[in-house]
């Protein structure tokens, strides 16, 4: 027998035995989404005359609003605003007063911590260190870290020994499945300029999570890009902004930000590993798409029945 939709796909013919993919069994799912580097204004800038970062974080918001299934969690990694303001704080907010409930907030280097803890203070716990916004959230069935290296008054950050200790004794404090979170990614990318006013001693906090395994996946902000890595068996992963990027250069002279789309990132835990993907929030008028729907309907019936996915023979 062989099915085709000619606007869906490929069609798919079940006359040929075919071995079937084994799935893994249904265990307990989080879906964590993370927005970055929101940089919310209410002043002229060189990178306000590229993008309306109000408007980008808008749809953003919008976009995950309409997601189905919807996050569990939304990490919002640092430069949430653009100076650390009450006003742009206040901005940002209303902003994300749809999605407010699931947001999990963490400065960037653009924020002011004073500030930062007023604005989200109903949504920090209230044991936060004096010196630094670092937590631990407790309630899903992955643990979420939030690591807090930012440095008053300076644009580069630091993971020093008190964080360390801070970091070594939260991730001892339990063994199940967990996501650090934080604002400067512990590596070199080769995006020069941001490498060197990035995160010092990060060596140091590679070390310490190589020391714990059940860290499975580290996700940070700040390169206003997709990039990823690893540190030792733990997945690292840096979201993109929901702003604009910087443009994908690795000469080491030259940086540029560019207008590429608003972003966002969706960590999936299955029970056994993450999988992240990112999606792209473009205007909706100028976006095309193609429906699906029926060949994935048909792809399901014949994946539950058994049936094979059997290339079709065409002369």
């Amino acid at each position: 027998m062989i099915w085709k939709d000619p606007a869906a796909g490929p069609p798919i013919d079940s006359s040929a035995d075919a071995p079937r993919p084994v799935s893994s069994p249904n265990l307990c799912t989080v879906l964590i989404a993370q927005i970055s580097d929101c940089h919310i204004r209410d002043r002229a800038s060189t990178f306000g005359r590229l993008v309306d970062t109000t408007e980008t974080l808008i749809r953003v918001v919008e976009h995950l609003r309409a997601l189905d299934p919807a996050p569990d969690v939304v990490l919002a990694t640092g430069d949430l605003t653009d100076d650390g303001t009450s006003a742009q704080y206040s901005a940002l907010r209303s902003i994300l007063a749809p999605i407010a409930d699931r947001i999990v907030p963490l400065p960037g280097n653009h924020d002011e911590s004073r500030e930062f803890r007023q604005a989200f203070a109903d949504l920090l716990p209230d044991n936060l260190p004096k010196e630094h916004c670092s937590y631990v959230v407790d309630h899903h069935p992955v643990r979420l870290v939030g690591l807090d290296t930012t440095l008053p008054g300076r644009h580069d950050g630091r993971f020093d020994s008190s964080l360390e200790s801070w970091l070594e004794e939260s991730l001892t404090a339990d063994a199940r499945p967990t996501v650090v979170f934080t604002h400067f990614p512990p590596f070199e990318t080769g995006l020069k300029f941001m490498d060197q006013s990035g995160l010092a001693d990060a060596d140091r906090l590679q070390a310490t999570i190589s020391r714990h395994p059940h860290v499975r996946l580290l996700v940070a902000g700040h390169l206003h890009r997709s990039i990823q890595t690893t540190i030792n068996t733990t997945l690292v992963s840096i979201c993109p902004s929901t702003g604009n990027q910087l443009k994908l250069d690795l000469h080491p002279d030259r940086a540029a930000a560019i207008d590429e789309p608003p972003a966002f990132q969706l960590h999936r835990w299955d029970g056994e590993r993450f999988v992240t993907h990112t999606g792209l929030v473009r205007n909706p008028e100028l976006v095309q798409t193609v429906d699906l729907g029926n060949y994935a309907a048909e792809v399901r019936r014949r994946h539950e029945a058994g049936e094979p996915f059997s290339k079709v023979v065409t002369s």
